[in-house]
């Protein structure tokens, strides 16, 4: 008979330890999501681990490899490249249109982007100035806050001008 109760006394340990160690097992485990699980997020979206940590503006330019981050030239008016443009932001999600300006031979379009988790806002400023084939579209795009965007201002303008070619 003692022999039975020693039985049991020592079996009801074990599982009382083997449920502290998968708890333990699923803390570490969430533990690790959560610490990895932006990293590899962070990996995805950053292009340039230099110039995202420690720029805040993008803008287009001649010379930049991407064919989305340089200016576009349409051969049509101002007046129907700013709806182009406009309707462009109006179809993209989180974006807005703040402001249409003309200056002479150029139109400015002032926009904002605010992204979904933070609600931190971008303004994209998108130019229009008269050329000889057409309307040249060049932009730019700046953080409020903050030292580097982590990409964000050259995929902000590489989405606008791909919405404005398609």
């Amino acid at each position: 008979m003692n022999k039975k109760k020693k039985k049991k006394a020592d079996a009801s340990p074990t599982p009382k330890k083997a449920r502290r160690m998968i708890w333990l097992y699923v803390a570490l485990g969430i533990l690790a999501v959560l610490i990895v699980g932006p990293i590899v997020v962070l990996s995805i979206y950053v292009d340039d681990w230099s110039r995202d940590l420690s720029t805040n503006h993008a803008e287009t330019t001649r010379s930049h490899p991407n064919p989305l981050l340089q200016p576009l030239t349409v051969s049509e008016d101002r007046t129907a490249a700013t709806t182009r443009v406009t309707d462009a932001i109006m179809q993209l999600k989180n974006w807005s249109i703040e402001s249409i300006t003309t200056e002479g031979k150029r139109t400015i379009i002032h926009a904002t982007r605010t992204t979904p988790l933070f609600k931190f806002t971008d303004d994209i400023r998108v130019y229009l100035n008269d050329v000889d084939d057409g309307v040249q579209i060049t932009a730019t795009s700046q953080s409020r806050v903050g030292k580097g965007d982590l990409g964000q201002n050259p995929r902000n303008i590489a989405e606008l001008m791909s919405k404005v070619r398609g």
